[in-house]
């Protein structure tokens, strides 16, 4: 009884996903059956490719192995964690024994019993299509928009009023103290922000290793190729946080900036890492006081850039920024630069992001094409209002915003 109320509790307050399915057979105990059979047609089934899957055990700890697959998730059977996922699936796959949970009218019980054929339970009880969401579902939905709109609202006002006191002098703590030691300790100097586009080169990182330079997410994937190291370090995105974290522990050794939330999603941090905080919107500005917050959005650069602000930079250039679509082949300096997993994870975001299930790599690639642009149109403007120079180096690409100037001019003529 205990359970149901605590799954009762949940699914009222969570909406029904359609690209979540929860596994589940012999009650939690084993991997195995009529259940394990139909989760691995779906992971080799490319209609699937962007659902998640969800597998409840009594001691998750024993089927680690499955987290090597595509969108796999393991959860202990009866915490709360357990129950948001059974609230949140859309489709329950269960074996013969009996679950006490019951499933709500936009959900789907999937008895996948051993003598059953696997291609008949996938085509019989599976879609792609999205379910019809009852008045229960909306209203689950506008009250979460509206509570993440108040929540947005209070998070400007309290990170602006704390930055206020911190620009002066006041309630510092071991973070935003870093943060103030480094305001202005390059006042007037230039520095170099690079990309991980196709056009950056080993060769032409070479040229850099006198200069300050911004190092983002895994340009580390080039270390191979050049004796170059960032002087500092950037990485915004979650999912590189959470996926690549101890990779990029193990090979970053500059100073690294990220945002809070990342900062927290980082399993193993960074012995020289400082954090700003961050407001989640797409209606992106630079906000000019890294001590209140610093709006991240479709790129690691305006972190580096209002980073490279903060600093003092007024003279700033631009590398490896080619503005091509990150998704398709060639979108880096290297074909091993991401992971499929981390990949996809993106690309399922994005979807969300947009509301739209089918999309053509194409169609991901213009919408983040579009989004860096008006990034960056924005960092321009601020640029220029503020006496600070920023010109692109990058050799080719799709970034027209900014003076073009050749590097090895640039590099030859250091004032």
């Amino acid at each position: 009884m205990k359970n149901r109320l605590r799954y009762f509790r949940y699914r009222h307050i969570t909406a029904v996903d359609d690209h979540t399915i929860i596994f589940e057979a012999q009650n939690g105990t084993d991997y195995t059956g009529g259940v394990r059979a139909v989760y691995e047609k779906l992971l080799d089934d490319e209609n699937y490719r962007s659902f998640y899957f969800v597998w409840a055990f009594s001691v998750p700890e024993d089927f680690k192995h499955l987290l090597a697959n595509h969108h796999t998730f393991l959860v202990r059977k009866d915490t709360p964690e357990y129950f948001k996922y059974y609230a949140a699936a859309r489709y329950w796959v269960q074996s013969d024994t009996e679950n006490h949970l019951r499933p709500a009218g936009s959900q789907c019980l999937i008895k996948a019993e051993s003598d059953m054929k696997v291609e008949t339970i996938v085509e019989t009880n599976f879609s792609t299509e999205p379910h019809r969401r009852p008045v229960s579902e909306k209203l689950i939905r506008y009250t979460r928009k509206t509570l993440n709109r108040v929540r947005l609202v209070y998070l400007m006002c309290s990170y602006n009023l704390l930055g206020f006191f911190r620009s002066h002098g006041m309630f510092h703590n071991n973070n935003s103290l870093r943060l103030e030691r480094l305001r202005d300790i390059h006042k007037g100097e230039r520095c170099f922000l690079i990309g991980n586009g196709p056009s950056l080169t080993g060769e032409d990182l070479h040229l850099l290793k006198d200069e300050y330079t911004f190092g983002t997410n895994m340009v580390y994937k080039i270390f191979d190729k050049t004796d170059w190291r960032p002087t500092f370090h950037c990485v915004s995105d979650t999912i590189y946080a959470s996926k690549l974290g101890s990779e990029l522990s193990d090979m970053v050794k500059a100073p690294l900036f990220t945002t809070e939330r990342t900062y927290r999603r980082m399993k193993k941090k960074p012995v020289d890492t400082t954090y700003v905080h961050t407001i989640q919107s797409e209606r992106y500005r630079v906000k000019g006081n890294i001590q209140s917050y610093c709006m991240v959005k479709a790129t690691v650069l305006s972190l580096a850039a209002e980073m490279a602000f903060h600093m003092g930079f007024r003279e700033i250039y631009l590398l490896g920024v080619d503005c091509t679509n990150p998704h398709d082949k060639g979108g880096h300096f290297t074909d091993s630069y991401t992971t499929k997993e981390v990949a996809e994870t993106d690309i399922n975001r994005i979807k969300a992001r947009m509301n739209a299930q089918t999309l053509t790599t194409a169609q991901i690639g213009s919408h983040i094409i579009d989004r860096s642009m008006e990034v960056y149109s924005l960092i321009n403007k601020y640029a220029a209002k503020h006496g600070i120079r920023i010109y692109n180096a990058t050799r080719g690409g799709n970034l027209e915003l900014f003076p073009r100037v050749k590097l090895e001019d640039i590099v030859n003529n250091k004032n």
